[in-house]
């Protein structure tokens, strides 16, 4: 059973990403867990005012997030055709942030899922999430993403580190039983790789090969600004990319990471970030 964890905000956007992952693991055995979190508008009040505050103000969001939820859960138990997805609702009165990394470890997550904006700079709370949670692979949707009887994911790298594939596993493990074709996408010229990029890769293929019987295709990009170019032939595809381990300058929050720049040129693909 795999654990898939969907924020949302009850908005249209949020709803087509709901409708895409399930198309997209519709031959899988997963649970669906709905997020939703909520906060109180204390602007204004003082601190008496704060504490004379009547059970209703405190209840109203807590009751509206979990009608909401309610309907979403219900909506989607009635309507779902897959007999193998199951949903749940959760609702959180925390940051956005501090509930998916508690209820990763309480509910054991396999998979986390965002709705991504039809501008090409992320958000604040998602760039958080993909730079702060780092334990799960993280799905980005754009709106109005499509899926297609063969899924193609697409891994990106420039090699010069060794890829963690576990994060890999734990996204293809969901897809096991699904039509996938694997397409490795180096952002360089073919000739131009040095021996550790070139050993990188090849402990790639070796490991794609065990996972999937047959070798997958190679593409070089040339150039890492070239990878917008082949995002946008591949619109219906998964782009994966890989976020680097955080250098000290970084983890105290002078530099972020380059996966960002990244990002901003597939804001109009489906894309996996997975963490070194």
């Amino acid at each position: 059973m795999k654990k898939i964890l969907i924020p949302t905000d009850f908005t249209l956007n949020s709803f087509q990403t709901i409708d895409y992952v399930l198309k997209l693991f519709k031959h899988e055995t997963c649970e669906f867990y709905f997020l939703n979190t909520y906060s109180y508008d204390a602007n204004g009040l003082d601190a008496i005012q704060l504490l004379q505050a009547d059970e209703d103000w405190f209840d109203k969001p807590k009751l509206n997030a979990q009608k909401q939820l309610g309907k979403l859960v219900e909506r989607y138990t009635l309507n779902c055709k897959a007999l193998n997805h199951q949903f749940f609702a959760v609702s959180d009165c925390s940051e956005l942030l501090l509930s998916i990394q508690k209820n990763i470890k309480n509910l054991n997550i396999d998979l986390i899922i965002l709705t991504s904006k039809k501008e090409k700079n992320l958000g604040k709370k998602t760039q958080s999430i993909v730079e702060k949670i780092r334990c799960c692979p993280v799905l980005i949707v754009p709106p109005h993403a499509a899926t297609s009887n063969k899924i193609n994911i697409t891994i990106a790298s420039d090699f010069k580190q060794q890829v963690n594939t576990h994060q890999i596993d734990k996204f293809l493990n969901i897809l096991e039983n699904t039509n996938l074709e694997i397409t490795v996408l180096i952002l360089e010229k073919q000739n131009a790789l040095s021996d550790t990029a070139s050993n990188n890769l090849e402990a790639m293929l070796d490991y794609l090969k065990q996972i999937s019987g047959h070798t997958a295709s190679l593409h070089y990009t040339g150039a890492s600004y070239n990878l917008k170019a082949y995002a946008q032939s591949h619109l219906d595809g998964i782009m994966c990319v890989i976020d680097k381990k955080p250098h000290l300058l970084r983890k105290i929050g002078v530099f972020k990471s380059d996966i960002f720049s990244t990002l901003k040129q597939l804001h109009t693909n489906t894309v996996l970030t997975i963490h070194q």
